[in-house]
């Protein structure tokens, strides 16, 4: 999966997305439909993206808030990468 920049997706990467005229949020890529690999999402969750299938492939789950770091567990939104923007590579090797 790729970035409308070329980069490819990472689990852990930051990124931005639209959400409304002029209005954005940060948010952190935690699940990847294209192999449904994922990082520190609810397994109760994961569990049900697996088993329903509601994941399409070429979307993603990212986890939002505006300051990561206080991220609450579940704050999940699924979405296409259209318009989705990366801010920073948290790291290369994230996830299972």
């Amino acid at each position: 999966m790729l970035y409308d920049s070329g980069q490819p997706v990472l689990l852990g990467d930051l990124v931005e997305l639209d959400v409304g005229p002029d209005e954005h949020i940060r948010a952190r890529v935690v699940m990847i439909g294209e192999d449904y690999s994922h990082f520190g999402v609810e397994e109760s969750f994961e569990r049900w993206v697996r088993e329903d299938r509601v994941l399409s492939e070429g979307d993603v789950v990212v986890e939002m808030s505006e300051h990561l770091e206080n991220v609450e567990s579940g704050n999940y939104m699924f979405t296409s990468l259209s318009g989705v923007k990366l801010i920073e590579r948290v790291s290369k090797s994230y996830g299972t």
